[in-house]
This record gives C-alpha cells, sequence and structure tokens, in this order.
C-alpha cells in the first residue's frame, strides 16, 4: 500500500470520526434541552402538590441533565480531539501532489468546516 493509499484510507477513517461526533454532540444537546423542559413541567406539578421535598421525578430530571451535560462535554472534547487529528492529516495529504485533487481530502475538507464551526 502506498503512503497516498495510506492516507487516503486515514482521510475516510478520520472524516467518518469527526462527522459522528459532529452528530453525537447534537443529539446531546437536543437531549439536555429535552430534559430541561421535561424538568420544567414536572417541577410545575411539583409545586402544586405541596410537597416540599423534591420529589422523584424531579431529582431523577435533574440527574438526566447532568448525566446528559456530562456527554456534552465528553463528546465536545472527542470532537476537538478528532478534528485536530483530521486538520493535521489534512495538511499532510495536500502537501502529496497525488492526493491534491482527490475526493476524500475534499470530503475531508468539508467534514472538518462543518464540526468547526458549529
Amino acid at each position: 500500500m502506498s503512503s497516498a493509499e495510506a492516507t487516503r484510507k486515514q482521510l475516510k477513517i478520520k472524516s467518518g470520526v469527526v462527522k459522528r461526533y459532529h452528530k453525537e454532540l447534537a443529539l446531546y444537546n437536543a437531549e439536555v434541552v429535552e430534559h430541561k423542559k421535561k424538568l420544567e413541567s414536572v417541577t410545575a406539578a411539583d409545586v402544586g402538590s405541596g410537597d416540599s421535598k423534591e420529589s422523584w421525578d424531579v431529582r431523577n430530571a435533574k440527574s438526566l441533565i447532568r448525566e446528559s451535560e456530562n456527554m456534552v462535554r465528553d463528546t465536545a472534547t472527542r470532537l476537538e480531539g478528532a478534528a485536530h487529528e483530521l486538520g493535521d492529516l489534512v495538511k499532510l495529504a495536500k502537501g502529496n501532489a497525488e492526493l491534491d485533487k482527490d475526493t476524500e481530502l475534499r470530503n475531508a475538507e468539508e467534514v472538518l468546516a462543518a464540526a468547526t464551526s458549529a
């Protein structure tokens, strides 16, 4: 396997990783919003009950929000690392004349631009 083929393969793999992390980050962010809406509705129902202690539903909703926020931070960190690796590989590939006009390189640049712009 030539150097260009190996680089092309790595571009495809790392592009897929960045694309997946970008998608996961969006899903976890949506999950946080969803859990916060649920907490608001559960809190409103809990206030109406007159019970001074937090109900299990409220505690559970807060726990789910914390978990989702932790996943957002973790996924953002992973995305940043993967995007950095892909960026380095794109720079390396641009220096290779065989890969200069390659579709995998163009695809990697598009994925990188989409992931870093969000």
